[in-house]
């Protein structure tokens, strides 16, 4: 018996969406699957959405539940819910740990109000599966009809559409999977490598790109080595959030990203008293105060770049860190906070020019992290290869004005000339000063100093 076999035991089978369906109880719309798709143009805001049938409509709760749970193909992995899923999952590293607890936070928003794509890439026994069931099995719940395939199985089920006795074709299978109204892959990548099998995957994922379908994805492979047209759209941050678990990027940068320590943890814009910094005079505390203002205003809404600069002591990482809480509180992904001496010691260590691609992925989702925090700029002490690469990643994020937030203490002329003309340039940063700090020293070369302020707003 088959994987899929197995998996669909619960009612499912390749050659129909809702099979053992009693006469009755088939809507002719919809084929006894329990909703309809309005024939609207690609774009419409109803395009690929699902809405109950007249037959939805006046069914008792167990009967929904029951024709909702045929036709998931989810058979013994309805024994899957979040109530018996471990929320740090089975590995005892607290940076693993930690990439978990985030994964299973998104899978159950997902499962709440699916939207979007999610993908979740890890080795075998990291509990993918068990992530991807408790969401199709919180949306059954939740009364939206879900399609759980393993990938393997599914191009099995196609190519067997083909036979001339087959009972469902291939179109009618196809048409199936691609317009489900919230379809689980499992094990994506673990498919023959056959040309047709490659094509017929990339036309199910594009379609379900294009229309922006929810769609969840499990893998056990890098994304990097996916065909480029695949990896470009699970990795489109724009409708895509990727959760690596026990291995990839995100492993990496799990044990860089200084917000999970216990003290930054603490530190929000609740628990920030600007009357707390010692200061020297009443001026100093209004700038601070502003400071305040304005970081708060940018973590609400983060774009472009925020400079907090300042002497030792004043407050600027608190801040920084403030803002990253704020924005994990209120969902955003792809937040990183970074100190920058630990950056460029991580990229020194991790760096091998016999492997350099997995420092290449690391790197790579580091210069492209939603919001990206970099505590004290100018501390490091480093070699012309690490600057050279703490230039990249900001000239990088300077070029594609990706939402950046930067602490120092040092003054502009004592700053590398590439960072600090791209740091303090009007049209990407504004720049809060944490009390009274001569940060324009007068020297011959350097940009003329704005008008006198108190930190300029974040631009809108």
């Amino acid at each position: 018996m088959s994987a899929a076999t197995e998996r669909g035991s619960g009612g499912w089978s390749p050659v129909g969406a809702a099979p053992e369906l009693e006469e009755e109880d088939v809507c002719p719309s919809c084929g006894g699957a329990g909703f309809v798709r309005r024939p609207v143009r690609l774009g419409h805001p109803d395009f690929g959405k699902a809405f109950p049938c007249q037959c939805t409509r006046n069914e008792r709760e167990e009967e929904r539940l029951a024709r909702l749970q045929r036709y998931s193909n989810m058979g013994p992995l309805s024994r899957l819910t979040f109530e018996n899923l471990s929320p740090h999952g089975r590995s005892p590293n607290p940076g693993h740990q930690e990439c978990f607890a985030q994964a299973v936070k998104a899978a159950q928003r997902f499962a709440q109000e699916p939207s979007g794509w999610l993908v979740f890439v890890g080795p075998s026994g990291c509990g993918k599966t068990h992530l991807a069931a408790a969401i199709a099995n919180g949306c059954i719940q939740g009364g939206h009809p879900v399609l759980f395939m393993v990938v393997p199985d599914l191009l099995d089920h196609l190519r067997a559409a083909y036979r001339p006795d087959s009972e469902v074709g291939y179109d009618d299978l196809f048409e199936m999977v691609r317009s489900a109204p919230v379809l689980l892959l499992d094990d994506l990548g673990m498919q023959s490598s056959t040309p047709w099998a490659q094509e017929k995957l990339f036309q199910l994922i594009n379609h379900r790109y294009s229309a922006q379908m929810p769609t969840v994805f499990t893998t056990n492979l890098e994304l990097s080595s996916f065909d480029p047209r695949l990896q470009s759209r699970l990795t489109d941050a724009a409708l895509s959030q990727l959760y690596y678990l026990e291995s990839g990027p995100a492993s990496g940068l799990s044990e860089l990203d200084a917000l999970k320590q216990a003290r930054l943890r603490d530190m929000t814009f609740k628990s920030f008293d600007p009357r707390i910094v010692q200061v020297d005079d009443r001026e100093e505390l209004k700038d601070i105060e502003n400071a305040y203002r304005q970081a708060m205003k940018f973590a609400q809404a983060p774009k472009d770049w925020l400079v907090i600069a300042g002497k030792t002591g004043r407050g600027k990482t608190l801040l920084a860190a403030a803002i990253g809480n704020y924005c994990r509180e209120a969902g955003m992904q792809g937040v990183l906070f970074v100190v920058v001496p630990d950056l460029l010691d991580w990229l020194r260590v991790s760096f091998s020019p016999q492997n350099p691609k997995t420092f290449d992925d690391l790197f790579e989702q580091v210069r492209n992290a939603p919001l990206l925090i970099l505590d004290d700029l100018g501390a490091q002490s480093s070699t012309p290869w690490a600057e050279e690469k703490l230039f990249q990643l900001i000239n990088h994020r300077y070029n594609d004005l990706l939402p950046t937030v930067i602490t120092t203490s040092v003054t502009f002329t004592e700053m590398e000339r590439r960072l600090g003309t791209r740091i303090t340039d009007p049209q990407a940063s504004s720049i809060l000063f944490m009390g009274r700090f001569d940060f324009w020293e007068k020297e011959q070369g350097a940009p003329a100093r704005p008008a006198p302020r108190r930190g300029r707003p974040p631009r809108r």
